[in-house]
């Protein structure tokens, strides 16, 4: 009985259906999970548009930070490419293994340290280490082979 109404509230305050059902529906869920408190109040109603409300301030909240965000990300300038340039790094590095690939990215491209890159991959710094010496070993025998086959043509 209390859905229809919450869903009515929600859609009057964020404009969207689809959104007003989802939050309805969190609110249900919060009710049942607390079930026992809510049973024992005077007004379970009263609860329920109180959990609505403050989901709604929550919502409403996220979606102004959301779009701030995306605003100032807007304004920023459009990053640069360096000499090699983005295709001709991603042709190189496409000889690589994917862990190889990504630990030189991680490293190389997005200025993380062993440690760093070990906790983004789950992996332990020596796997790091040794996926780095791998790499550039074959980005050395890859690029060298390159030279050669260009100093022919």
């Amino acid at each position: 009985m209390q859905y229809p109404r919450l869903v009515a509230v929600g859609l009057a305050v964020v404009g969207s259906v689809e959104v007003a059902r989802d939050l309805a529906q969190e609110t249900m869920t919060r009710a049942h999970a607390n079930w026992e408190t809510v049973a024992s109040i005077d007004v379970p109603e009263a609860w329920l548009r109180k959990v609505m409300n403050n989901l709604l301030v929550d919502h409403l909240r996220r979606r102004d930070a959301e779009q701030g965000a995306l605003e100032r990300l807007a304004r920023r300038p459009a990053p640069t490419t360096n000499d090699v340039g983005e295709s001709r790094l991603a042709e190189m590095l496409a000889v690589l293994p994917e862990r190889q690939r990504l630990v030189v990215a991680l490293t190389y491209v997005g200025d993380l340290s062993v440690v760093d890159v070990a906790a983004a991959l789950g992996i332990a710094p020596g796997t790091v280490k040794a996926s780095l010496w791998k790499a550039r070993r074959t980005l050395e025998k890859h690029l060298t082979k390159q030279e050669l086959v260009n100093e022919r043509t």
